[in-house]
């Protein structure tokens, strides 16, 4: 599985001003209290977060990097404190607040470069959204599960690839969209394989027709045309039938619907 290192940048502004005025003492970093005081300059705040990143503390980075834009909107740490509180975020496994911090860049500088980024995580975050606890800890298969996220992450990377074509995500992307569609085939067939199961024929087809049409070089394409043959068999569509036959027959001779009855149906739910 292809995995882009995630690397917060790190004090690429390294001598940016934004110190709110003299302080009255220095500030102790081990002190509980410190997170409190209001004469803390944007360096300090952020190289907190930083040292904290470091540490996996990224909930708390996150907040630090948050009092910061508050703060000191109009400072030179300001954009990059966003980036990395995108980041923060997406690895306190935060995807709603993933979205929404990557939402809020976007929005705030819609020309940046840095947008790119913006786009990536926002995808990273919306396909991770299926990946709850449930999930994992009962071996749910995610492709059967409400596809709102994947499609969500789709129209991101095409967001990042149309717009950057050229940023150090863009390859990345595109192997992502590849198997988003392959996830979002799945779940349509998984729903025409249950309207079969309650013999709503006429649906079974119309599920099947939209992955033929929306969803060609996937591998669920084979077993969609074997769900619209059956489905037309059941309902007395003899031509129709006969038709998506020799295309099984031109395009997956091998495929089980073409052996002998009984007819191939997967259980519900098998991949």
């Amino acid at each position: 599985m292809r995995t882009l290192i995630l690397i917060p940048l790190v004090f690429i502004l390294a001598a940016c001003s934004g110190t709110s005025g003299p302080r009255e003492q220095p500030l102790d970093p081990t002190d509980p209290l410190a997170t409190t005081r209001t004469e803390r300059s944007a360096e300090e705040l952020y190289a907190e977060a930083q040292r904290l990143i470091a540490r996996g503390d990224y909930r708390t980075a996150a907040t630090r990097l948050q009092d910061l834009q508050a703060r000191y909107p109009f400072g030179g740490y300001f954009k990059q404190a966003q980036l990395d509180t995108i980041y923060a975020f997406y690895r306190a496994r935060e995807m709603e607040s993933t979205i929404r911090a990557s939402d809020r860049f976007i929005r705030l500088h819609p020309q940046e470069p840095e947008v790119a980024y913006a786009l990536y995580m926002r995808g990273r975050a919306n396909l991770s959204r299926g990946d709850d606890f449930l999930t994992r800890t009962f071996g749910i298969d995610r492709r059967i599960r409400d596809p709102g996220p994947m499609l969500e992450a789709v129209n991101d990377f095409n967001q990042l690839i149309d717009r950057f074509p050229d940023s150090e995500y863009a390859d990345d992307a595109t192997s992502r969209i590849q198997e988003l569609r392959n996830g979002l085939a799945y779940n349509e067939l998984h729903v025409a394989r249950y309207y079969m199961k309650r013999q709503a024929y006429v649906a079974a087809a119309n599920r099947a027709m939209g992955i033929i049409e929306n969803y060609q070089g996937t591998p669920m394409v084979a077993d969609a045309l074997e769900i619209l043959e059956q489905a037309y068999e059941e309902l007395d569509l003899a031509d129709l039938r006969e038709d998506v036959l020799r295309v099984i027959e031109e395009n997956y001779p091998d495929h089980p619907s073409l052996r002998e009855r009984p007819w191939f149906l997967p259980d519900l739910g098998a991949s």
